[in-house]
């Protein structure tokens, strides 16, 4: 490979990588005040465990609880200024959700694993004015969220950490008509099961279709709104591809998709809440919400405030039950694999075509790996690092290759350049003399540029993975690095420290492998300056990977020079 060739395979790839951040402005701002967690009470009763162990597709609905259970004093939470409801706490080993009889369901779902910067647990429904997940008929003028409904169990406090419980809240209409809407939770989860039923559906006048929405929006999580709320999406499943409904019409978005739908949720940058239809798929997805400026002291960002719906058909005259798997918390690759529905989609990390395909085995590998790696040794800045020289391993023989070739060409360039001169008026001369040329001495002009080529792959997939893997999210590494996840916010930052050492060290390896030949020289030194500005405002622990890279690049080249002098060839 030339020196012409190298500069454009580093843009093409500078271009795949950095395609929306090229074309967009990144502001810097600082996080807004987060919202308060949920409401719990402080009694705890334990669930009384069934006599039988209940599948997670179980059909069974169980009984109502006895009298005997104790009663307690009732809890409230305020979803008006002047409504309280009688709530049910039900406590998992993943989460804390508070349930309400007004609309019969979730109000507040507070993780146990993650928390806000400030160490406050993170509420993934922040903000709620109604249970969700909302069911509306009749071409959304009739809505479960408004109606009382009774629940099965007394108020209280429930601990569910060695076996599931389900909660039944009833409304019965004066018709004689009800909805029964079922929630069924597990210990060690991050989904729930939900059962909407509808007895006497004629009483009710539904037909032709009703909506499932997760109609509370996700809250920001992160220091930086800006990028958290950039992330916020809509996103379904629908004829095995990826989705993302962000059809927004002056700053509204009410959008609908017909067609086969596997699941449909929102996210943010790190968390997801996703329906999943469980007998019967919906016949299209919806999006709604709003995007509008606000002030944050460093400047205005854009808030989306989104929920996302499944569409599911009715058959004329027969009663609704119909089941749902309900899965919230954190966008963990691995994790949203285990539910065999390409739920890890959700991340958008290998779903572009052609590309897409390329990336998605190496990404998988990555995120595979490094918690594996973790294991032995808990810190992720470490682990970063020997990822990072475990790739050089790998890849040193195409590195050696490459290097082979340019200090071939290199040796020849002289020569070409005589021939240039000689041939300048007949170019079908000079391409045939630089053919023998190459022949003669055994060189290949294309063997330095094919080896970078199967690196292409991997190195998209580090990219994506590293901007986006939950993994480094608050993951401390050394002295000011204590988030691996975040970036620097401006010049005066410490973390902007990396940001300068990866420059450095890109601009180093450059000058050893590239040369400095007028052709190079422009890039040489705009190159790793572009990289910084681009650089600088992602996570830490992506800046920490392509300065190690950069690193271990010199010792490439350091190898190839020993060898070189020793007159070893390399394959």
């Amino acid at each position: 490979m030339d020196k012409k060739t190298l500069p454009i395979i580093i843009l093409l790839l500078v271009a795949i990588l950095f395609y929306w951040q090229i074309l967009e402005f990144f502001g810097i701002v600082q996080a807004p005040a987060q919202p308060e967690p949920g409401t719990t009470v402080d009694t705890v009763y334990t669930a009384a465990p069934p006599t039988e162990t209940l599948p997670a597709d179980s059909q069974r609905i169980s009984e109502p609880p006895p009298a005997t259970e104790p009663a307690v004093e009732p809890a409230a939470v305020m979803l008006s200024d002047t409504l309280p409801v009688d709530t049910i706490v039900v406590r998992t080993g993943k989460y804390a959700v508070t349930l309400v009889s007004l609309g019969g369901g979730p109000v507040s779902m507070i993780l146990n694993e993650y928390t806000y910067r400030d160490g406050r647990p993170i509420e993934m429904l922040p903000d709620a004015v109604a249970a969700t997940p909302e069911a509306k008929f009749a071409d959304d003028r009739f809505s479960t969220s408004p109606l009382r409904y009774q629940a099965d169990r007394v108020p209280g406090t429930y601990d569910v950490t060695s076996s599931y419980l389900e909660l039944n809240y009833t409304y019965r209409s004066p018709d004689g008509g009800e909805i029964i809407r079922t929630f069924v939770f597990y210990p060690d989860t991050y989904h729930f099961d939900f059962r909407l039923r509808v007895n006497g559906i004629g009483t009710f006048g539904f037909e032709r279709f009703y909506t499932l929405d997760w109609n509370t929006p996700l809250g920001v999580t992160e220091p930086d709104p800006g990028t958290d709320y950039d992330a916020m999406q809509a996103v379904a499943m629908q004829a095995g591809s990826r989705v993302t409904l962000d059809d927004f019409d002056n700053g509204t978005l009410n959008q609908v998709e017909e067609g086969d739908a596997t699941w449909a949720g929102v996210r943010s940058k790190y968390f997801t809440a996703v329906m999943i239809p469980q007998e019967k798929q919906a016949e299209a997805v919806r999006a709604q919400g709003r995007k509008t400026e606000i002030s944050t002291p460093a400047g205005t960002v854009e808030r989306r405030d989104i929920t996302a719906g499944l569409r599911m058909h009715l058959e004329h005259g027969r009663d609704v039950d119909d089941r749902f798997r309900v899965v919230v918390g954190p966008l963990d690759y691995l994790l949203l694999a285990e539910y065999d529905v390409a739920l890890q989609d959700m991340l958008d990390i290998g779903t572009t075509p052609v590309v897409g395909i390329l990336i998605k085995p190496f990404a998988y590998f990555i995120i595979w790996l490094l918690p594996i790696l973790y294991a032995g040794i808990p810190n992720y800045g470490l682990v970063i690092i020997l990822f990072a020289f475990l790739i050089k391993v790998v890849t040193l023989p195409l590195s050696l290759k490459s290097f082979k070739s340019m200090n071939a060409m290199k040796e020849l360039q002289p020569r070409i350049e005589k021939l240039k001169e000689k041939h300048k008026k007949n170019p079908q001369a000079l391409n045939q003399e630089m053919m023998k040329l190459y022949k003669k001495h055994g060189v290949n002009p294309l063997s330095g540029c094919l080896p970078i080529l199967p690196q292409m792959p991997l190195l998209i997939a580090l990219f994506r993975v590293f901007s986006s893997t939950i993994l480094l999210r608050d993951a401390p590494f050394v002295w000011f690095i204590d988030d691996l996840s975040k970036g620097a916010t401006g010049l005066t930052d410490p973390y902007m420290i990396l940001v300068v050492l990866m420059v450095v060290m890109q601009f180093i390896s450059q000058k050893l492998t590239m040369g400095a030949s007028q052709q190079n020289k422009a890039l040489l030194y705009i190159m790793p300056l572009f990289m910084g500005f681009i650089f600088y405002s992602y996570s830490a622990g992506l800046v920490l990977y392509w300065t190690c890279f950069s690193a271990f690049s010199m010792l490439d080249y350091l190898v190839f020079r020993r060898g070189k002098n020793k007159q070893v060839k390399t394959a």
